[in-house]
């Protein structure tokens, strides 16, 4: 058991670097999210051991949209693909804060976008196609965790977006949002039975800056993600993970050329965790993948994670 907790520890940090970072989806102006669904897991309680820890992080996702609206421009249909890398640098201190375990990361990440779909005009539909690679927005986060007993850990997390990445208004490849975005995150982890078999939950609330360049303010979010997993050996661990999202109050301003679009999307996979010792460092892989359904005014598609931390 104890083995089994070392390196899930270690794990940890690369949820807390998911927590912060977006495959490059747009917010809901465009039909997603800025936080990554799915980042919190198998293992989604726990708060990083004391140290430091840096992680590379990608992230591929490919959909559809029925309708959205990009940097001011209506589209009828929208189809996308995006493939990012992260950098995470993340820090515990031994130092207790209110009797739990403090984490803060920093994510910086890097993408390549391609948006196609038909362009509404007053006259008629336009086909086009854009694509271009940039850095995206950084993320910062803080999260805060607690052991009650062997087998329940706790934390809470916030996050923070900045509109750091490269913006253009109209039909482009933007990476950026030009908007801040904050997110506020409970999630436990319950491992009865030895800590072979874990039971995780997260819920969060996403609340969404105004876009001052499209006169766009997307609305606020709530999601929910569950997991159970089975540890198979003190390195090994497998699962099936999932995620509901849903927009709970409508988009506004001028810019909202569609309407409220109160988004909503489901999703489900398999999970993986593994850790090891290299030398006198622990790593720590993981593996995700997600299919989702039952989208509406949200892009509806195929997301895969993947991850390698180290701890120094």
């Amino acid at each position: 058991m104890e083995c089994h907790r070392r390196y899930n520890a270690w794990i940890a940090a690369f949820i807390l670097t998911l927590g912060g970072m977006s495959p490059a989806t747009h917010a809901t102006e465009g039909g997603g999210g800025l936080y990554l669904l799915g980042s919190q897991s198998l293992d989604a309680g726990l708060t990083p051991a004391p140290g430091w820890y840096a992680t590379l992080v990608m992230a591929q996702y490919s959909g559809n949209a029925g309708g959205a609206s990009i940097g001011g421009v209506k589209l009828v249909s929208l189809k996308k693909r995006t493939d990012s890398a992260g950098i995470n640098l993340l820090y515990a201190p031994r130092q207790r804060v209110l009797g739990g375990q403090l984490a803060v990361s920093v994510t910086a990440p890097y993408a390549y976008l391609k948006l196609s779909g038909e362009i509404s005009t007053p006259s008629r539909l336009v086909s086009g196609s854009v694509s271009g690679s940039g850095i995206a927005d950084t993320a910062m986060s803080a999260r805060l965790g607690w052991a009650l007993g062997p087998s329940f850990t706790h934390a809470v997390a916030i996050t923070l977006w900045a509109p750091t990445g490269t913006y253009d208004k109209g039909f482009s490849s933007s990476l950026g949002h030009n908007r801040w975005a904050g997110d506020a995150l409970w999630a436990f982890t319950y491992a009865p039975f030895g800590y072979h078999t874990e039971f995780s939950a997260a819920i969060g609330f996403g609340v969404n800056g105004p876009n001052d360049i499209t006169h766009y303010r997307s609305g606020n979010e709530a999601h929910l993600e569950l997991a159970v997993g089975q540890h198979l050996s003190p390195h090994w661990e497998v699962g099936l993970a999932g995620y509901a999202y849903r927009q709970v109050s409508g988009d506004s301003g001028t810019g909202a050329l569609l309407g409220t679009l109160k988004g909503r999307v489901y999703g489900v996979g398999p999970a993986v965790n593994y850790g090891t010792r290299v030398g006198q460092h622990v790593v720590a892989f993981t593996a995700r993948y997600y299919k989702e359904f039952g989208a509406e005014h949200h892009f509806e598609g195929d997301l895969v994670l993947a991850s390698a931390t180290i701890r120094f």
